[in-house]
């Protein structure tokens, strides 16, 4: 009941045209933005960093901004100046204009993925958010654009085809941001869609996750120390970190890449989106698996990392012009990079209890992820184009430490449930102790009817 078409394809919508718009960077530097915004040495890179210094600016700020105004209106604005940003993308022709609008589109999608957690753990049960966290960030955006691409690569107008791309990209997120405007419901008591009696049932329904869904609460600074003392919590700071650092080599260097393998400009980012389908394709499938097999989490967190560990092995080992198409599928097999940001985003919404101590987690998690892809960049330097093996090797270590942090958040819910089962006996009734938790704002630590998943 809690899930609607309505409301998901709002939410799918907010965070799969964020990464259009970055992914269109590396589409538009296929065709000739570096040539002809006059790019030397490490501005490219650069360009994908000045990005996060944006983002990483707004992430306090977005903290405060969350609790206090309607959530669904907050994206929805987000989503219209993030667009019209991208469309003066555009007018740039040097370094200087194209990092100044890089730097605020980072602002204007810092609310994303803080906002998209809370959403998750505000209107689905604990089992339903793996799949519908898959689902609003996934990675439609590099198969929509990468064709997207391909077709305004045959545009012969006026404008240089990377205008094309920013243009059209920036329109396509502006439309996105009005469907989220007028169709996200802040809070599920405020859904259009449910009439009063839906609205109870739903309340109730959500009340067994024991986190709450209710934000606008008076600040306890005691949640956010109590994150400081959670292990569980450096895990996915840990992680989330790792994912930043593979995530800016495929979002700004996957086409750069495949591009030496080759390829026409038109041909490069058509070849590009089967890395997304990867991605897309994985993560949807082990997701649904874990709705109907329980804790298998960060089973497939630790599995997945590997799997893009191999793919960055092969590209890093073969040669391009003896075993390119080895080469190119150990590409594809790095699409596997999403999956374990999928489920450690599910885990912190799933096990997070405490408005405040919500709100700062979907901050933090948020400021590293910044912090790692203004570092990601800097390992792929210019004059090793277009093999990058310093960045592919830095790829290599992140999808590692991927799969041992996944590793870590195991062993910690692990032995947390069975001490808290040893000393407060097994869960009771789930719902009356998630009322109870609402109504008091307990965190997971202070509710001992609380269990981790994993």
């Amino acid at each position: 009941m809690a899930s609607t078409p309505t409301k998901d394809q709002a939410t799918g919508l907010d965070d799969k045209h964020g990464p259009i718009g970055q992914n269109g960077l590396g589409y538009a530097a296929v065709f000739g933005l570096k040539t002809d915004a006059n790019l030397k040495g490490q501005e490219y890179s650069w360009l994908g960093s000045v990005f996060y210094f944006g983002y990483l600016l707004m992430e306090v700020p977005n903290m405060w901004l969350i609790t206090k105004l309607p959530i669904g209106k907050y994206i929805g604005v987000c989503l219209w100046l993030w667009g019209a940003a991208v469309c003066l993308m555009a007018a740039c022709h040097n370094f200087a204009g194209l990092a100044t609008i890089r730097f605020f589109l980072g602002i204007f999608e810092a609310a994303l993925l803080p906002c998209m957690m809370v959403i998750n753990s505000m209107w689905y049960r604990r089992e339903e958010q793996p799949l519908r966290t898959a689902l609003w960030y996934n990675t439609f955006a590099g198969i929509f654009g990468g064709i997207l691409s391909y077709g305004i690569g045959n545009i012969h107008g006026s404008l240089a085809t990377w205008k094309y791309i920013f243009l059209i990209y920036g329109a396509v997120t502006i439309l996105a941001g009005a469907l989220v405007f007028f169709g996200l419901p802040d809070h599920p008591s405020k859904a259009w869609f449910f009439n009063e009696e839906e609205k109870s049932l739903v309340m109730i329904r959500l009340a067994e996750n024991q986190t709450g869904v209710d934000l606008h609460k008076s600040f306890k600074p005691r949640q956010i120390l109590e994150v400081f003392k959670d292990l569980k919590c450096y895990c996915i700071f840990v992680c989330a970190f790792a994912y930043a650092i593979a995530n800016a080599g495929v979002t700004n260097f996957n086409p750069l890449i495949i591009s030496g393998y080759g390829f026409s400009q038109s041909k490069t980012v058509l070849m590009a989106t089967p890395q997304a389908a990867v991605a897309m394709g994985s993560q949807a499938i082990l997701t649904a698996i874990t709705f109907w097999v329980p804790n298998m989490r960060c089973i497939f967190w630790i599995l997945s990392a590997f799997c893009g560990l191999a793919g960055a092995v092969m590209v890093h080992v073969l040669d391009a012009a003896t075993h390119r198409n080895a080469s190119l599928a150990g590409v594809y097999l790095m699409g596997f990079y999403n999956v374990p940001w999928v489920f450690m985003l599910s885990l912190s919404s799933s096990n997070t209890g405490g408005s405040a101590k919500k709100s700062f987690m979907g901050m933090a998690v948020a400021v590293i992820y910044a912090v790692g892809n203004i570092v990601g960049p800097q390992f792929f330097l210019s004059s090793q184009a277009p093999k990058y093996p310093l960045g592919i090797g830095a790829m290599m270590c992140a999808f590692v430490v991927m799969a041992a942090s996944g590793v870590a958040y195991f062993i910690l819910c692990v032995i947390e449930n069975k001490a808290r089962d040893r000393k407060y006996g097994k869960q009771h009734d789930n719902i009356v102790a998630g009322l109870e938790a609402e109504r008091d704002d307990l965190t997971d630590r202070q509710n001992h009817n609380f269990r981790y998943t994993y």
